[in-house]
């Protein structure tokens, strides 16, 4: 009797909880793609939540401490720079949003960038969500996707789009804004309803867009005011007055309604504005020239400024920062500013190092 020899291929299916994982003849059943239940995440969304939520945080950091302090992050990265001035770490109300944030991606599998971003952060095994250690050690690894942004950018070619952080902590990022409840939660969970996810929805998305708002600085100057410096002034052949002072300028941030101090420092300058009164016959040109000149008496530096013929003619300010007066004339500078028509000096005003430094003390 002839034997009949029968093949049988098998296909065998993984089921884990809504997320099915099924074995294909080229890729092995731990690296393969979940089918059956969410999508993964796209990469761009994932960005985008990540987006808002350093939104939220740095908004919130804003607020609290101001500029210039440094601010908590669910995705950090290493960024050289300047010391910040203060940590986040150092206000109960930053390190309890922080908390918030971990508890809320453990606990419902987004927060409310990845809310509005329609991601989910769930465990590989079963598709839940991960729970508050879990999240927060996903963060710490980070870390380790923060070194070049390698990690980062590893679901782009990684076969189930995870970070180095997704697959050490064994998390998936899906696209979904309904994950299964934590088993915590379970039996607190009603059925679901679109009202009230809508509801949820928009609260996320008004968190977001403050976060955002409070995120955008808006400086503008806080207040001006001038203090009198002596000036040695020489009328010759023309009536004119001159001021010579120290002008300074201060800064704050504004964003919505809240006004911080800025971290823009203030603005000082010597500050010098001649009105002439010319009665004469109208010259062919009228100038006013500063020059700065060192403690030897060399001119150094020139600035030039035309004079319009009305009468009386109220030139505008001229400003010269200390830098660019120590830098020019060095110790002991002096400052020559003069009014010519036509060529021949009518007056003169002469602002030295020593008065300036003077009222600076005072």
């Amino acid at each position: 009797m002839g034997h009949v020899a029968v093949n049988l291929r098998t296909r065998t299916t993984l089921t884990c909880h809504d997320l099915p994982v099924t074995d294909t003849a080229t890729l092995p059943a731990d690296l393969a793609e979940p089918v059956g239940g969410p999508p993964l995440a796209p990469w761009s969304r994932r960005v985008v939540a990540a987006l808002l939520d350093g939104a939220i945080l740095g908004g919130a950091t804003w607020v609290v401490l101001g500029s210039g302090a440094s601010e908590p992050s669910l995705a950090p990265t290493f960024t050289p720079g300047a010391a910040p001035e203060q940590g986040w770490f150092t206000s109960p109300w930053l390190v309890g949003l922080l908390v918030a944030m971990l508890a809320l991606q453990g606990w419902t599998g987004a927060t409310p960038g990845k809310r509005v971003a329609g991601v989910a952060i769930v465990r590989l095994s079963d598709g839940l969500p991960v729970g508050f250690l879990a999240s927060a050690l996903r963060v710490v690894a980070h870390l380790l996707d923060g070194i070049f942004l390698i990690g980062y950018l590893r679901p782009l070619w990684n076969v189930r789009k995870q970070t180095f952080a997704d697959s050490i902590v064994g998390t998936l990022a899906v696209q979904t804004r309904e994950p299964p409840a934590h088993p915590w939660f379970a039996r607190f969970r009603h059925e679901r309803s679109a009202w009230r996810s809508a509801v949820v929805t928009v609260v996320a998305v008004s968190l977001c867009l403050l976060g955002v708002a409070f995120s955008s600085t808006q400086t503008g100057a806080a207040s001006e005011y001038e203090t009198d410096v002596p000036c040695a002034a020489d009328v010759r052949s023309a009536t004119a007055s001159v001021q010579a002072s120290r002008h300074v300028q201060t800064f704050v941030d504004r964003r919505l309604w809240v006004t911080r101090a800025s971290t823009e420092a203030d603005q000082t300058a010597l500050s010098i504005t001649w009105t002439w009164v010319d009665t004469g016959p109208s010259p062919a040109r009228r100038v006013h020239e500063i020059d700065i000149l060192d403690a030897d008496g060399m001119v150094v530096s020139t600035i030039e400024q035309e004079v319009a013929f009305d009468h009386p003619a109220v030139l505008d300010p001229v400003r010269i920062t200390p830098s660019d007066l120590s830098s020019a004339g060095g110790p002991g500078w002096t400052v020559e500013s003069r009014l010519v028509s036509d060529g021949t000096t009518v007056a003169s005003c002469v602002v030295s190092q020593q008065d300036w430094d003077a009222v600076h003390r005072g």
